[in-house]
């Protein structure tokens, strides 16, 4: 904002500065042709016998006043006597522009007002014609465009400072923020890590010892409900131990050459394959991922989709290449993202449903980060929301 301020008013101060120049400019060219005009009358008072050493005696003199042509026009139009070199050819009354020179058509006897009383001997309607060079004028508008050109790059250079320092403060924003979800991370990878690994002996015990006790219930009853419970709860967290367990797993992929495609289709089918339609029409045949973290990433995004669809609602995912990347887009029929959750949805823990805590989208992130991608979450124009998985090509 403050860039754009200071160039408006270097922008504005010299385009003032310089209608100042011209209207000076155009005083002085007035000044010399006034000038001119005087000593026209005083030396070249019988123009109809006027000849070319006349015109070249006045020119000599005149010359440092900026004087390069001077002649007579009769009344017809026509150029009786002349002295150095024309660059213009207008015959009209009045100042007229030529580059750095100026022509001046100054009538001798005006049509529209003719002379008051018998004309003296030699005078005839004309004009006299002088075409100078406005040194000083010329100097004044050559400063100006200067200035103007100096103040063009001012500004440019003002706007590039603005835009490089707007970029670094963006891209310090963009490390500060990268650094501190680092250091989260690694604080809730390091917790995870501890508690998965205590928690997986004596989870699989009760697991196991639930499973037991439920096959040793002969009949249906309370008691064998309550043992299936056991089961179930036992189950959901093993569930979240292997969830933290692949959130905290080590950033080395095992890339491999895999149709991308069956790859998705493999997913959505773990995911919920009667709810999910596959749309691969412009898939590339083969793209270099690490088939068993992607695949469970993708399980993560279209179980996600599915939980968020209405019952008996289709979600769709597509699969195409965009110049070098693949694109693998997830879209949901559920009622969109609330502003400002696009990029909250894939934090650790971050979650809208009741069941679940939040690392599938976290997971899929990771994985696909690691992979030099990127994700993001829209809401459709059409309904729902959609996220976007874009992998570029290895290498």
């Amino acid at each position: 904002m403050l860039a754009a301020v200071v160039s408006l008013v270097l922008i504005t101060t010299v385009l003032l500065v310089r209608r100042t120049s011209e209207t000076a400019r155009d005083g002085v060219v007035r000044g010399v042709a006034s000038g001119l005009v005087i000593a026209g009358r005083e030396q070249l008072r019988r123009p109809a016998r006027l000849s070319a050493a006349d015109l070249q005696a006045f020119l000599d003199e005149q010359r440092a006043e900026g004087l390069r042509y001077v002649a007579v026009l009769d009344g017809r139009g026509q150029v009786s006597a002349s002295a150095g070199e024309a660059r213009g050819a207008q015959t009209e009354p009045g100042l007229h522009r030529l580059g750095d020179r100026v022509r001046l058509v100054n009538p001798l006897v005006s049509p529209a007002m003719p002379p008051r009383g018998p004309r003296r001997a030699g005078w005839q309607q004309g004009a006299l014609i002088y075409e100078f060079e406005p040194r000083i004028a010329n100097q004044l508008a050559g400063d100006a465009r200067t200035l103007l050109l100096a103040a063009l790059a001012a500004t440019a250079v003002v706007i590039g400072l603005a835009v490089w320092v707007s970029h670094g403060l963006r891209a310090r924003e963009r490390l500060q923020l990268e650094l501190e979800r680092g250091r989260r991370l690694a604080a809730l990878g390091e917790m995870s890590a501890v508690l998965s690994h205590e928690l997986r002996n004596p989870l699989a015990s009760l697991k196991g010892h639930a499973q037991l006790l439920e096959e040793l219930i002969p009949d249906p009853g309370p008691l064998k409900a309550k043992a299936a419970r056991v089961v179930g709860e036992s189950q959901k967290l093993e569930t979240l131990t292997n969830d933290l367990l692949e959130f905290v797993r080590t950033g080395e992929l095992h890339r491999t050459t895999v149709a991308p495609a069956a790859l998705v289709r493999e997913a959505a089918d773990e995911a919920g394959a009667d709810r999910v339609d596959v749309v691969a029409d412009a898939a590339p045949a083969t793209w270099s991922l690490d088939p068993g973290r992607l695949r469970q990433a993708l399980v993560n995004v279209v179980r996600n989709a599915v939980q968020h669809s209405p019952e008996g609602a289709r979600v769709t995912v597509r699969v195409a290449r965009e110049g070098r990347d693949l694109v693998i887009a997830v879209r949901d029929r559920g009622p969109g993202l609330p502003p400002g959750e696009e990029a909250k949805i894939f934090e650790p823990f971050h979650t809208r449903r009741v069941k679940g805590v939040g690392l599938g989208l976290a997971i899929a992130r990771r994985v696909v980060e690691l992979h030099g991608g990127t994700i993001d979450a829209r809401t459709h124009a059409a309904g729902g929301a959609e996220l976007r998985l874009r992998l570029p090509e290895a290498g």
